[in-house]
């Protein structure tokens, strides 16, 4: 069979098939390969060549489950990338290899790849040259049809006990592709050779009388990434099942509170970088000790920490700028702050599950510093949603197990799961449970939605609890807040009291350093003691009232205002103690009055002076009112990063798509022919054929020579003669024709 450097085998019988396909048939491949339909294609001939292009059938197969990926595989082995083959050739040849696979599957299966356009023909069928270079070039599912499956451990021994020559034979092999040529691999060859006894030990394969290969397996377990298991059938715990409300209601109950638990946490972060934006270094990056120093200020672990910051960052509701006031950039919340802390608690969380959902940042790369650029993973979002639409394949309620999903993973996206890793997906599942979107194995209502391409916040605001505006305070100096409280009266508890349960339902503690937080800001004890009364259910006891009381006896009776500035305090004696502190000369402090003292800084300094000298002192207006004199928040404006949406494909595009290839049809020529011929010699090395390469010498003659490809790649095709058994290489761009030889037998 003769093929022009620029046409594959079946190039125009593809165009055909596709040109005498039924509307509905044509439309159902439309939708498996949407990347081929906008622009509309003007006739079969581009249709086909778009259909046919590298990166379309790459980004097909990679949607493929491991049971077509397999049939994919079979067929390709029977020869399907040259010459066409039956249907029941490719089922025999799967079920040789994998003798549970039911035929019916098979078939399914095959349809499935007609489908996507991935198989092609009617009655025989022929695969298009571009399928298998799509994949990895490793890649293999089915055993080879004469492999003993090792164990990963058996291996392991058996790769202990070889000597040097054998051991440099599969390192060369593990090095060059896994396949090579021998005269020691035909049956008869001599048994004390290196390779006969590899064979024989099961480590390397027989291909033919002049080919081995080296199980890809084998080759994992060399290059120390471990057996590669991927299940051929789908697993009867993702059919469908019963669905279990009552399951699903506690995920969703126990998810919400984690969920709700982020929120606070970034709510404290807010507040503190407000305060003091973090100064970030050259490259935007948050420093070592920075980071460390948020962490303890936080009380969270570093891990936790960088999910925040990654999480408010991405939600947009932390950035990197220059905040009033501050020279350099800084890590400061942005004014989206404001309408998100004013929203209920429902809205809060989910615009935090928007922004992890789409977020680019991978948090468990201990190498790079926070927020460095180095940390952006675009293919994050994809993955996440990839992995999570796992979880909500079984029915509601339905737990899994790690392991269950990473199986699954492996069933349904195998290619897309050898790139992700275990590693990466151990974290993206661990980052859903910390946001609340899976719970015990089960995925949560939202993470449902997030799959689906809803808005979970309506979802949200019928899963998280409603607020609850009283507190249970109790004699042992702790308040309890039976439930998620509204903003104003969270922030008066994260004043008065250091938390010590966090949760949907908290506990608080009251202290002396929490009184005197509270009445540094103006409070005074009359506040406290009001706010309490007004907030708890049932009494206020006597043991919290007594030690507001004590505390604001030997807090605040030094009173200041502006004027820059004054203090002013009844007793003599504080008046003394605060002339003889060590503040006193750096502020500028002058005795006017017994009661009276004046100084030569703004009042907030002054005040924030005395304070490192354990002097409490609050502000007063000119009528005496005490004042808050916390400086504002800061904030920055950041650009937000553009999210790429891909354009919805619906049934209209699809029947405007089909109409104008029907009307393209009468007047369309024969399709340009691709030009590529590195899928045809790629096929035929994995085959095993010879053919015919036309290609022009170094003289600029035009040459024919009969060879048999044995590696294709980086631009150049390394084969033998088949008649001497001499090694020849040649570069692809001065190939002119290739002349694939017929079937043989």
């Amino acid at each position: 069979m003769k093929n022009s450097r620029s046409q594959g085998p079946g190039d125009e019988d593809f165009r055909s098939w596709l040109s005498h396909l039924e509307d509905e048939q044509l439309a159902v491949i439309l939708r498996s390969r949407p990347d081929a339909v906008l622009p509309l294609p003007p006739g079969f001939g581009p249709l086909a060549a778009r259909l046919r292009l590298r990166a379309s059938v790459s980004r097909a197969v990679r949607t493929l489950d491991a049971l077509h990926l397999a049939v994919l595989e079979a067929a390709a082995d029977v020869g399907a990338e040259l010459h066409p083959v039956s249907a029941p050739e490719v089922v025999k040849e799967f079920q040789s290899r994998s003798p549970d696979a039911p035929g019916g599957l098979i078939e399914e299966a095959i349809q499935g790849l007609r489908e996507r356009a991935l198989l092609f023909g009617e009655g025989r069928l022929q695969l298009v040259a571009e399928a298998m270079t799509s994949l990895p070039a490793d890649w293999q599912l089915l055993p080879a049809a004469d492999e003993s499956r090792l164990s990963a451990a058996r291996i392991g021994e058996l790769l202990a006990e070889l000597d040097l020559r054998q051991r440099k034979v599969l390192d060369t092999l593990n090095n060059s592709g896994g396949r090579g040529l021998t005269r020691d691999a035909a049956p008869d060859a001599d048994p004390t050779r290196p390779i006969p006894q590899l064979i024989a030990a099961g480590l390397l394969t027989r291909i033919d009388a002049e080919t081995v290969g080296l199980p890809l397996n084998i080759r994992r377990i060399m290059r120390g990434e471990g057996e590669l298991e991927v299940p051929l059938l789908p697993s009867p715990r993702f059919a469908a099942g019963q669905p279990d409300a009552r399951a699903q209601t506690r995920a969703d109950q126990s998810g919400a509170a984690a969920g709700l638990e982020v929120a606070r946490q970034l709510h404290q972060l807010i507040d503190l970088l407000g305060a003091q934006p973090v100064a970030l270094l050259k490259d935007g990056d948050v420093g070592v000790r920075a980071a460390t120093k948020l962490a303890r200020d936080l009380d969270l672990s570093e891990a936790d920490l960088i999910r925040l910051v990654c999480l408010g960052e991405a939600a947009g509701l932390l950035g990197r700028g220059e905040p009033a006031g501050e020279s350099g950039d800084h890590l400061a919340p942005t004014p989206a702050v404001e309408e998100w802390l004013d929203a209920d608690l429902a809205t809060r969380w989910s615009l935090l599950l928007r922004g992890w959902w789409t977020s680019t940042w991978d948090t468990w790369q201990e190498e790079d510093r926070l927020l460095s650029e180095n940390s952006r993973r675009e293919h994050l979002p994809e993955t996440r949603r990839l992995l999570c639409s796992q979880l909500t394949r079984p029915a509601i309620g339905t737990a899994l197990s790690e392991d269950e999903v990473l199986a699954d993973l492996h069933f349904s996206a195998p290619v897309a799961a050898l790139r992700i890793g275990t590693t990466m997906a151990q974290e993206l599942l661990a980052e859903a449970r910390w946001i609340g979107a899976l719970s015990g194995g089960v995925a949560t209502s939202v993470l449902r939605a997030l799959v689906a391409g809803e808005d979970p916040a309506e979802i949200a605001a019928e899963i998280t609890p409603g607020t609850v505006e009283k507190v249970i305070p109790q004699a042992d100096m702790t308040i309890m807040a039976p439930g998620p409280l509204p903003r104003e009266l969270q922030a008066e508890l994260d004043l008065l009291a250091e938390l010590e349960s966090a949760g949907l339902a908290s506990i608080y503690r009251v202290t002396e350093n929490s009184l005197r937080r509270a009445m540094d800001t103006g409070r005074s004890s009359e506040d406290l003691k009001d706010f309490l009364s007004d907030h708890s259910l049932g009494e206020v006891p006597q043991s919290i009232s007594y030690l507001i009381d004590d505390v604001a006896r030997r807090h605040g009776t030094l009173r200041g205002g502006p004027a820059m500035s004054y203090l002013r305090c009844d007793d003599p004696a504080v008046m003394a103690q605060v002339g003889n502190s060590p503040a006193a000369e750096l502020l500028g402090l002058r005795q006017i009055a017994p009661t009276i003292v004046i100084a030569q800084a703004p009042l907030a300094r002054v005040i924030a002076a005395l304070r490192e000298q354990g002097i409490h002192a609050v502000a007063e207006d000119t009528s005496g009112a005490s004042l808050d004199i916390r400086p504002p928040a800061a904030r920055v404006n950041v650009k937000t990063r553009p999210t790429i949406r891909p354009q919805p494909l619906d049934e209209t595009r699809i029947r405007a798509a089909v109409a104008a290839i029907r009307r393209a049809e009468d007047a369309e020529k024969p399709g340009a022919p691709l030009n590529d011929p590195l899928p045809v010699l790629q096929a035929a090395a994995r085959a095993g054929r010879t053919v015919t390469l036309g290609f022009v010498d170094k003289q600029g003659v035009a040459v024919q020579r009969v060879v048999r490809p044995i590696k294709v790649g980086g631009g150049q095709v390394d084969a033998v003669d088949p008649v001497s058994g001499s090694a020849h290489r040649f570069t692809l761009h001065r190939i002119t024709e290739v002349i694939v030889d017929e079937k043989p037998g």
